[in-house]
């Protein structure tokens, strides 16, 4: 608890601090429901000894913050839905960890952050600290969580105890008060899932003793639950989850040190080298199956791959995965243009080999008045033999019509190294990856898909721009290289 961690943003001047302070729980609550009333203070720790003027007390700024869920309600983290399993970005509270909590939240401003956002080594310091990556959870900043633990279980087992002679399957669920605390006024409510469908939901009253000894005769299927208290509302909840069975066990063995290859990494003679090592093969192996399956047919399996197959329809569906076969250059043409024409703000074209002929095949379905059109094309594209004529000459036309007809003015950059491999079309916030570059799509057979991660892409393509040189200065440079002006 004592002293105070700090942490600068680059080279801004501005610092980010840590403090540990340990409060009693009605001046925790106080100072937490007393936040964004206008005189906001940093906390005062409840013991003397612990307190430092330099730190606690102090003035801070808040904005207004808004309660979620209604105060004095608090609510128990799920995942996106009651039956769904919380984990990694459905998870809406990572910094609670393992124990069962539940938290109240009081949302503020987001503005002001952009810096510490930017900053890798100051998002590792905040991470460290309060358990949570700030860049995946938005919106936590300028806001403030209250976490609380729970106030009657110390603990619940639940687990499957195996059919006998004269009973079925049975689940057993045992629940441990803290210290002090009484089981009189828990309800649990329980949920069984099988093959996709909601088998039972009942309510039950928690035992004095905690052991409650559910029959089921067979427990092929997903059991969940919900632990509410009469007073407290919602402690505990496990989505539907199914009990493990058996464990295949697997022992491979190898015999010899690990062998590794060096190889080039590129195709030039002077290339570096790099190391990795060689698959080792197991000797024999030994497998053994620990455990017994269910004792009736289960179609789980059968089910989820079923459904898998859906899942996975569903999301090439909804990241526009879009193949084109051999000879569809067409039909790959008129997709390109109908997205072009759903722009609200912004189109970006990102090809090395982007010409003058694509300009006039696909910008006359943008809208002028409201779109910025950037294109990103490279020296590759203005390439020509010596009978040719130039295709810088080429495209600076196409420009002038695609202005002169269609009232589409595009910003358009080159890049002279050959950085940019892959082919990207921006349309606002989405981007596409090609497959092949505009004016071969769909000539041979080519895959565009929407990533679903846009903003890494759009923010590498817009730190391109810094090494490319305007269109205009790409042509007086090769004039300049060819021993005349344009």
């Amino acid at each position: 608890m004592e002293g105070l961690d700090c942490f600068p943003v680059g080279k801004t001047g501005e610092n980010v601090y840590f403090r540990r302070v340990l409060l009693n729980v009605q001046e925790a609550i106080d100072w937490y429901r007393a936040l964004g009333c206008g005189d906001d203070r940093s906390p005062t720790p409840t013991r003397h000894e612990e307190r430092n003027s330099k730190y606690d007390g102090i003035k801070i700024e808040i904005s207004t913050l808004t309660d979620d869920p209604t105060w004095p309600y608090l609510g128990l983290p799920i995942g996106e839905g009651l039956f769904a399993h919380f984990f990694g970005r459905s998870d809406p509270a990572p910094f609670i960890g393992n124990t069962p909590a539940r938290i109240h939240r009081r949302f503020g401003s987001q503005d002001g952050f952009d810096l510490m956002l930017a900053d890798d080594k100051v998002m590792a310091f905040v991470a460290r600290r309060l358990h949570v990556d700030l860049r995946l959870y938005r919106e936590y900043l300028g806001s403030v969580a209250l976490v609380v633990p729970d106030p009657v279980l110390k603990q619940i087992d639940c687990f499957m105890i195996p059919a006998s002679a004269d009973r079925g399957e049975r689940i057993f669920y045992r629940f441990v008060p803290r210290a002090g605390e009484s089981l009189a006024d828990l309800k649990i409510t329980t949920f069984d899932e099988q093959s996709h469908l909601l088998t039972d939901f009942s309510t039950r009253d928690i035992p004095a003793d905690g052991i409650l000894d559910i029959d089921k005769g067979d427990c092929i299927g997903a059991y969940g639950y919900v632990v509410a208290h009469q007073q407290h509302g919602v402690l505990a909840y496990s989505p539907p989850y199914p009990f493990l069975r058996q464990i295949g066990l697997n022992i491979n063995p190898v015999v010899g040190g690990g062998a590794t290859v060096s190889v080039p990494i590129g195709e030039s003679a002077n290339s570096p080298r790099m190391e990795y090592p060689v698959a080792q093969r197991p000797t024999f192996a030994s497998q053994e199956l620990i455990g017994e399956g269910p004792r009736i047919p289960n179609v789980d399996a059968r089910i989820a791959i079923a459904a898998s197959r859906r899942e996975k329809l569903a999301n090439a569906k909804q990241y526009g995965q879009r193949w084109f076969p051999d000879g569809s250059r067409e039909e790959a043409m008129r997709f390109i243009q109908s997205e072009l024409r759903r722009a609200k703000s912004k189109v970006m074209i990102a090809d090395p080999y982007l010409a003058g002929l694509q300009l006039g095949q696909f910008l006359y379905a943008v809208n002028p008045e409201t779109i910025l059109v950037t294109l990103i094309s490279s020296s590759l594209a203005f390439k020509s033999k010596e009978q040719e004529p130039s295709k810088t000459d080429e495209f600076s036309l196409q420009l002038a019509q695609l202005e002169n007809d269609a009232k589409v003015a595009a910003k358009t950059y080159v890049l002279q190294s050959s950085i940019l491999h892959d082919r990207f079309l921006v349309i606002d916030d989405t981007v596409w990856f090609l497959g092949n570059s505009l004016n071969t799509l769909g000539d041979k057979a080519s895959l565009i898909v929407k990533l679903p991660n846009p903003y890494e892409v759009i923010e590498q393509l817009e730190g391109m721009l810094k090494q490319a040189i305007s269109f205009d200065d790409y042509k007086k440079q090769q004039a300049k290289n060819q021993g005349y002006s344009s």
